[in-house]
């Protein structure tokens, strides 16, 4: 980055019509000052920057002749090197959206900006980590935190298992967590510790769940009839196993199967009823192109909200009303 501050006060000097001894007076020093900084020859103290941006109405940076390059090797310097903060975060993007409204096709400057809010994300992420640890500590029996931290820890399921396993001897009940380590266990393939927690597992949970469970197993070691046998045995009143299975049809491209699942997961619930299948349902007949099937899906979440859930207005009912009336 080369700074050019004595040539930018020529140049503002200049484009404004104003004279070495008008600058000189105003920032208090001598007109011979004033051309020794011009010609390069010394450089204005530092207390005097702010002072000589607001005479000339521009940004310090502006003095140093800073281009739009040299903030954009900045920003990757802060990306590459530094923690990022709420400032240099809103600096980043300040320059990203300048750089991109000026070439709107640069991949690189699109690139840059796609690292910046991973870096964010991260940051956001270890805060996050950071705060539910404490909270798990002083609360373990509170399955909601253990799901949040699933979520934050993302595509990291080796953190989760590592943050989390301890806990599984001091909140034995709690179904919640051992649902979520088996599934962590599972998508990294520690098939016989998942096993061994399940065995566990369905000690409290007899229900179809542990099948569904021992399912997943078998399809992640390539035993794709194994899991389908298993998660065919679960009863078709089990109103949580099958909303499940829902889900891992949707997974595994089964739409057939998973619209049978989510209808049975429906139908076994007990009032006030659990609206999760009907949702996945909506939203999987619009994508399958079934218009129909997909409204009345929406139609039926806004009767149960009326008579299990007594809601008959806010957003949540604006929202199936929209989503109904698109059909």
């Amino acid at each position: 980055m080369e700074l050019n501050l004595g040539t930018s006060i020529r140049r503002l000097r200049t484009e404004r019509g104003m004279t070495q001894e008008e600058l000189a007076d105003y920032a208090g020093v001598s007109f011979q000052a004033v051309s020794k900084w011009e010609t390069g020859t010394t450089t204005p103290d530092i207390a005097l920057l702010p002072k000589l941006a607001v005479f000339f109405g521009v940004r310090i940076d502006d003095l140093f002749g800073i281009t739009d390059e040299d903030e954009l090797e900045r920003v990757d310097f802060i990306l590459g090197h530094e923690r990022i903060t709420e400032e240099n975060f809103a600096y980043s993007k300040k320059v990203l959206d300048k750089a991109l409204e000026n070439r709107p096709a640069d991949v690189r400057v699109l690139k840059t900006y796609a690292r910046l809010y991973l870096a964010k994300n991260q940051r956001d992420r270890l805060a996050a980590r950071s705060m539910l640890r404490q909270a798990i500590a002083l609360s373990p029996a509170d399955d909601e935190l253990f799901l949040l931290y699933r979520q934050v820890c993302g595509s990291e399921p080796d953190d989760f298992i590592r943050d989390c396993e301890p806990y599984l001897e001091k909140v034995t009940a709690n179904s919640r967590l051992y649902e979520l380590m088996i599934g962590a266990l599972t998508e990294r393939r520690y098939f016989d510790r998942a096993e061994e927690l399940i065995a566990v597992y369905e000690k409290n949970v007899p229900q179809g769940l542990p099948a569904v469970f021992r399912g997943d197993i078998a399809f992640a070691d390539g035993r794709k009839n194994d899991a389908y046998a298993l998660w065919d045995s679960v009863d078709a009143g089990d109103h949580k196993a099958q909303y499940e299975l829902g889900e891992r049809f949707v997974k595994t491209g089964d739409d057939a199967r998973a619209v049978k699942a989510f209808e049975r997961s429906f139908a076994a619930a007990e009032t006030p009823r659990d609206l999760s299948a009907v949702y996945s349902l909506a939203f999987l007949h619009e994508r399958l192109g079934n218009r129909e099937q997909a409204k009345t899906a929406w139609q039926t979440i806004l009767d149960v909200l009326a008579s299990d859930w007594n809601t008959t207005d806010g957003e949540t009912v604006d929202w199936a009303k929209r989503e109904r009336d698109k059909f």
